[in-house]
């Protein structure tokens, strides 16, 4: 839910090896080795290295896929967002801190797949290199490393990269590029069930520009991990019609995403009521559409977010109708379970809190979720 060259010096190297050479050279003559006064000390040709090249190529892992992205899709099924956690300025911000037993509950409870957003920015020095903090990573890894300990499909994106979206341009891009090869580089030998997801709605980007980063960070990715699955969407809030309308990367191993809280008056503000003949014909003209061009395409689709709030955080005031909530969350569940499309509710600890960490138990909305 959106509200991110070492250069060889081959005249250095000579100019050293012909230092080195000469002064022993004068230290054997001047100890009365080798040489004498009217024979002067032969000096041998430098043996110079050969040029590396300016920016060698990274050595890919060995990453096999041992499944197609439908494939991956299928068995993703239906899963749910780890939201305001590690996505937040600083984990704790938003909402209580990650734990081990959080994946036990989503396993237990049937969930397929997590998705872990990840926010950056705080965490990446601002000049090159753009160093990502250590500790950083190492957090991240950890909690990646407990859910794949579980057997779950795993997602983790770039999210509230709002420094990136905002006034987009090459030096945002340049820094951009930099994390995604570390992150890359760190999780390249980790279970094919980790997927990364390239950036979360580009909201305030063009679809010309979400297009080409798209490539751009696909391109790094692959340097390090040729076989790993790769989510990519259209720009702004991400509905579906922006990801019918992006341009699909040449590239094998890729998923499509959208986002879905159509219609938002109700999902996200609670001003109104849903689950009108109409609502429901609406919300399927938009499965229809993914499934089309899913199957036009050949190509796999997950919808990453979606979901209906308990109330509006901007207006606590306003307040969703539970029977309403769960029959919409069901009717999502229901047209991707019927047009093939892996999921993952939201679910960010607040609003659209679907379970509690606290307490370790989940609300009435998973009977809408998990079901035969």
């Amino acid at each position: 839910m959106s509200f991110s060259i070492n250069i060889a010096k081959p005249l250095l190297v000579k100019f050293s090896i012909l230092s080195v050479m000469l002064i022993s050279s004068m230290l054997l003559n001047a100890c009365g080795g080798g040489g004498s006064e009217s024979t002067p000390a032969v000096i041998p040709a430098p043996i110079v290295p050969p040029t590396p090249p300016a920016t060698p190529p990274a050595a890919p892992s060995q990453q096999t896929p041992e499944q197609t992205p439908q494939e991956i899709v299928a068995a993703m099924g239906i899963g749910i967002n780890m939201g305001n956690t590690l996505d937040a300025p600083d984990e704790g911000d938003w909402a209580l801190a990650a734990q081990e037993y959080y994946f036990d509950a989503y396993a237990n409870a049937g969930f397929k797949n997590v998705r872990i957003p990840v926010t950056w920015d705080a965490h990446v020095s601002n000049t090159s290199p753009y160093d990502i903090d250590e500790a950083w990573l190492n957090r991240v890894e950890q909690i990646v490393d407990w859910a794949l300990a579980r057997d779950l499909y795993v997602v983790i994106n770039a999210h509230h990269e709002i420094w990136l979206k905002n006034g987009f341009n090459s030096q945002k891009q340049e820094r951009f590029l930099a994390i995604w090869t570390q992150v890359a580089e760190r999780f390249k030998d980790k279970s094919l069930k980790l997927i990364f997801e390239i950036l979360n709605e580009p909201d305030g980007m063009t679809l010309v520009q979400t297009d080409a980063l798209n490539i751009e960070v696909l391109n790094v990715i692959r340097q390090s991990n040729p076989g790993r699955a790769v989510i990519y969407s259209g720009n702004g809030f991400t509905p579906a019609d922006a990801m019918i309308n992006a341009a699909i990367p040449n590239d094998e191993n890729i998923i499509a995403n959208f986002h879905s809280y159509d219609p938002w008056p109700f999902a996200g503000q609670c001003t109104r009521q849903w689950g009108s003949d109409q609502d429901r014909q609406n919300l399927r003209d938009i499965y229809q559409r993914v499934a089309d061009w899913s199957a036009n395409m050949n190509m796999a689709v997950t919808v990453n977010e979606y979901g209906a709030a308990m109330y509006d955080f901007q207006a606590p005031q306003n307040v969703c109708n539970e029977d309403d909530r769960l029959a919409y969350i069901k009717a999502h569940v229901e047209l991707q379970k019927e047009f093939g499309i892996a999921s993952s509710v939201w679910d960010d600890g607040g609003s659209f809190q679907i379970y509690d960490r606290q307490s370790d138990s989940f609300s009435n909305a998973l009977q809408s979720l998990i079901f035969e």
